[in-house]
């Protein structure tokens, strides 16, 4: 049983170190606190599984009838060696209110990168997000960028 919590433990820490890419190549002080009580019945049990589902990422509310003011599909292979850490900014250069954006991971089963929102995004007309991969792995994502023409909310 006891083991069974230390690797819920573990794979607790380590997923939120990939939730929260690191920008410095400076290694971070890291505490950590954990406050468990046992609330099992001797009778239950714990399962733990890795999902292998895609890394999407939406920012803001997609409404249907806001248009697509930007697509793209963004891709970096990698060559094997390495971890990749990538900033992505996306303008749309016109006076645009951007009211939805989907990162949607092209890569099936959890293989692609994990995207994490840093600035921009609704009521904007840009969007940055940052993409870290595992070792040995690269990314695809499709971004779609939705809104409105700021031209068109005066008209009405």
């Amino acid at each position: 049983m006891l083991r069974l919590i230390l690797t819920f433990l573990l794979f607790t820490i380590s997923m939120s170190i990939f939730a929260h890419p690191l920008t410095s190549k400076k290694k971070p002080s890291i505490q950590t606190i954990i406050d468990s009580k046992n609330a099992t019945e001797p009778t239950s049990s714990i399962s733990l599984k890795v999902l292998k589902k895609p890394h999407h990422l939406i920012i803001g509310r997609c409404k249907p009838n806001d248009e697509i003011l930007h697509g793209e599909n963004i891709i970096l292979n990698n060559d094997g060696k390495s971890q990749v850490s990538a900033a992505i900014r996306m303008n749309v250069e016109a006076p645009v209110y951007i009211t939805c954006v989907q990162i949607l991971d092209q890569i099936p089963d959890g293989e692609g990168g994990y995207p994490s929102f840093v600035s921009g995004g609704v009521g904007h007309n840009y969007v940055v997000f940052n993409v870290t991969t595992d070792y040995g792995k690269g990314f695809n994502f499709y971004v779609q960028i939705n809104g409105y023409p700021l031209d068109k909310e005066k008209a009405t």
